[in-house]
């Protein structure tokens, strides 16, 4: 089976990571071999750690992609829910995958806003972080995506990213 890199993007809190999550786990179900890299978990797992200004976010995803590629050229769907804030950076990713789908998990400011349970929102209103993708950085949304999701539990978009993958 041929390998892919399905990136979920969108606004921070805006239910990636709960969409990958239920895609990944759909996925495994089917015994189709998937790996789920949530941005935020490499980035955790990173030494030493990646900062977020620009340069340090360009590394970042150019590292993200690099490690996506390299399990989708094994044969695996690699399921990577990251922000990728700048099209460009996407672009990158698909330049490298075997096959790349991207997803964009379409939800208001507002609405992330309110289920912002890492307070990024709330810090950034209050001037104590400052890059926020969406706030006070400009988030590129997808031209053309494989699939739109309307938030994190949008089942009909997991079976389109099943479909997409087998």
């Amino acid at each position: 089976m041929k390998g892919a890199v399905v990136w979920i993007t969108g606004l921070p809190s805006s239910g990636k990571s709960a969409l990958a999550e239920r895609a990944w786990r759909r996925l495994s179900h089917e015994q189709r071999p998937s790996i789920l890299l949530d941005g935020d978990a490499v980035r955790a797992a990173m030494r030493p750690p990646p900062g977020y200004d620009e340069e340090a976010r360009a590394h970042f995803y150019e590292t993200l992609s690099n490690l996506a590629a390299l399990l989708a050229h094994q044969g695996h769907v690699v399921i990577v829910p990251a922000t990728a804030h700048l099209r460009v950076f996407r672009e990158k990713a698909r330049a490298v995958a075997p096959r790349f789908f991207e997803v964009y998990v379409c939800a208001p400011a507002e609405r992330c806003a309110e289920r912002d349970a890492k307070g990024l929102y709330a810090a950034a209103r209050e001037g104590k972080v400052s890059g926020l993708p969406g706030f006070d950085v400009p988030y590129e949304p997808p031209e053309a995506p494989d699939v739109v999701a309307l938030g994190g539990y949008d089942e009909e978009a997991v079976g389109k990213i099943v479909r997409l993958c087998t």
